[in-house]
Parts: C-alpha cells; sequence; structure tokens
C-alpha cells in the first residue's frame, strides 16, 4: 500500500492537533476542578488579607487578592478589593440574583448606581446591594478611588420580596451615620434587618481607642466579619493571636471565642457585620 507524502503530511498534522487538543481538554478540566475546590473550600476563623504591595523597580504595585469560600451559614463567601481609574465604570449595569454584596469605600469619592439611585458617596461609606438589584460603579472624579467587595450568598434560599419588604439595598454615606461616643472610642450603626439573603443582617462600625479592648472575649451563634479600615489590631480568636492592618478581614465562625485589642498608637476604625440565618440564635 502506496501513502503519497501529501497524505503523511495530513495525518501527522491531525494526530498531532489531536494531541494538542486533548492536552488543552485536560487542562481545562483541571482548571475547573481548581476553581470547583476553592468555591467549596471551607473559610476557617482568622485574618485573611485583602491588600498586599510588591514593590517593583521602586514603585508600589498593587495586587488585588481575592478570598473565596464557604462556612457554616453561607454556601459562597467571596472577598476582594477593586479600583477604578478616573473616567471609569466597574462594568455595565447587572443584577445579581443569588447573591448579595456589601460595597465599602477605602478611598473615595466613588458613585454608585443601584436601580434608578445615584449616590456619591465618601471615603468609609458603605452600600448593601441586594440579590436582584441592577448596580454598577464609577469613578467621576479625577483620582483613583479604591473599594473592598464582600459577596455573601446563604445557604437557604434567596427571597427577594423580603429584602424589598424591609428596604431593600442600602447607601449609606460616611457623615450619614450617627455617631455615639463610648469611652473606648465611637461606634455607628448602619443597619439591622432582614434581607434578601438573611432573615436578619447587621453591619456598625467601631472606633477604638490606643490600648483599648473591644470587649471582653465573648462567643455567639452567628458568624461575623470585621473589615480593618484604619489602624493596627491584635485579633484573640479561640486562644490565638492574629496581628491586622487596614485591609485585612476578620472571619469568625459560630461560638468561637473572640475580641480584639487596639495595638497601634492610633484609634482603629473597622466595620462589623453579622448575618443570621433561619437555624441561627
Amino acid at each position: 500500500m502506496k501513502i503519497d507524502s501529501i497524505q503523511w503530511s495530513n495525518c501527522n498534522a491531525n494526530f498531532v492537533g489531536s494531541i494538542i487538543l486533548s492536552k488543552i481538554i485536560l487542562l481545562a478540566l483541571l482548571f475547573s476542578t481548581i476553581v470547583l475546590r476553592a468555591q467549596t473550600e471551607k473559610l476557617q476563623s482568622g485574618v485573611y488579607q485583602l491588600n498586599t504591595i510588591d514593590t517593583q523597580n521602586g514603585l508600589d504595585v498593587k495586587k488585588k487578592i481575592k478570598v473565596l469560600g464557604n462556612t457554616t451559614d453561607l454556601a459562597m463567601l467571596s472577598m476582594h478589593s477593586s479600583t477604578l481609574a478616573p473616567g471609569k465604570t466597574n462594568h455595565p449595569p447587572r443584577a445579581l440574583m443569588d447573591r448579595e454584596e456589601l460595597i465599602i469605600v477605602k478611598e473615595g469619592p466613588l458613585t454608585i448606581i443601584i436601580n434608578d439611585t445615584v449616590k456619591i458617596v465618601s471615603t468609609g461609606s458603605i452600600a448593601l446591594i441586594e440579590a436582584g438589584d441592577i448596580q454598577n460603579f464609577h469613578n467621576a472624579s479625577d483620582k483613583v478611588v479604591s473599594y473592598y467587595v464582600l459577596g455573601f450568598q446563604s445557604t437557604n434560599p434567596v427571597d427577594i420580596s423580603r429584602g424589598k419588604e424591609n428596604g431593600g439595598s442600602v447607601m449609606k454615606d460616611w457623615d450619614e451615620l450617627v455617631i455615639k461616643k463610648t469611652n473606648k472610642g465611637e461606634s455607628r450603626s448602619v443597619f439591622d434587618k432582614p434581607t434578601s439573603m438573611f432573615k436578619r443582617l447587621e453591619a456598625h462600625s467601631t472606633m477604638l481607642n490606643p490600648g483599648e479592648d473591644s470587649h471582653p472575649s465573648h462567643s455567639h451563634q452567628a458568624e461575623e466579619i470585621m473589615l480593618l479600615l484604619k489602624g493596627y489590631i491584635t485579633m484573640h480568636i479561640d486562644n490565638k493571636n492574629y496581628v491586622a492592618s487596614a485591609g485585612s478581614v476578620i472571619l469568625v465562625r459560630p461560638n468561637i471565642p473572640h475580641n480584639l485589642s487596639n495595638t497601634g498608637n492610633e484609634p482603629c476604625l473597622y466595620y462589623a457585620i453579622k448575618w443570621y440565618n433561619s437555624n441561627t440564635n
């Protein structure tokens, strides 16, 4: 049997192409497995850093770090920081049907658009975007703005009507938050209400003076996140100590003893967020 050189070249090319295609498919499957594992990873109590700075050629190059996983009451928890250059928009208007997002402004002003409401908010401001609401962000200033994004997907089904019946999405400028003076610093209540994801979601900010403890070590059934905006603290979680600085997120799982100490020389500032599912006290 005689096979001319053209036929042999075509066969060889097809064979090599098949091998390459097989390797691409294998890599895609491997990547999908890695992503799936990341999505289903159980996040433990501890400190997660969202901001890192690498120095390259004398310049500070900021890298985004995304934390993704699940907890007792969350099928998915995602956390990352983002920046917007002047005149830029983060993405076209969109609605997330399966999760809520908390936006906390690191460096403003940031223009937040939720459905038909547009609001320009300053540094330290916070927004709750409930499932089903159309949203995007814009930088109308002449400087780079940055913000943190915390995404929550409950282990319970989404209930968009519950969220709407209880006021829906929230945008709070930092200057709108009412200050309550304490013997340790200041606190500001943000909201405490049912949402599309939770039977109850509560958020407040605390400014803690140097050398002070937030409170005696305690525990509770509800999971909690603290996002540190300013200062340096030592977080005490289940008899372990963690040093944290601005840009750190602290996750505390159910019934884990915890408190924090301001170990810096200036007041520290952080948001505390707790969520309650139907099985949470």
